[in-house]
């Protein structure tokens, strides 16, 4: 029950992504977001001031880089949707299947990468204590 709860509120979530790029796809495409070296040495700061035990700290920071990753591929993923929905869009002869096709690859690639970034979360999870994980969330 609660899988399809967590698959629901990630397919609304979708949703609501898509809608907001379908409609800023009539405009010229932003510039690329990601997170940054930056964002990995903040991570493994705030790792080392709440995880006492440099073993675990250790593997919370390797999982905390591989979902940075992660949130990196799922922002590239959206700006190519995007992209392609702006190429579909200058086309005047674009079908519905054109967009069924584009939006069916989209879809596909995203459940892989956020399955990816909620196993990474749930190996987080299992390393730290309640504790742990309120101080690493709060920020």
């Amino acid at each position: 029950m609660r899988t399809m709860t967590v698959w629901k509120l990630s397919m609304s979530a979708v949703a609501v992504g898509l809608i907001f790029l379908m409609s800023v796809s009539c405009s010229s495409t932003s510039e690329q977001f990601s997170f940054s070296h930056d964002t990995v040495d903040e991570w493994n700061t705030l790792v080392d001031k709440t995880i006492p035990e440099q073993e675990r700290a250790l593997k919370v920071k390797k999982l905390g880089t591989k979902m940075i990753e992660l949130a990196n591929e799922m922002t590239l993923e959206y700006e190519n949707l995007d992209a392609s929905f702006v190429k579909l869009n200058e086309n005047y002869n674009t079908t519905r299947e054109d967009v069924n096709k584009i939006l069916g690859d989209f879809l596909e690639t995203r459940k892989i990468t956020f399955d990816n970034y909620r196993d990474v979360i749930f190996a987080m999870r299992s390393e730290v204590s309640a504790e742990e994980w309120k101080k690493l969330t709060d920020n």
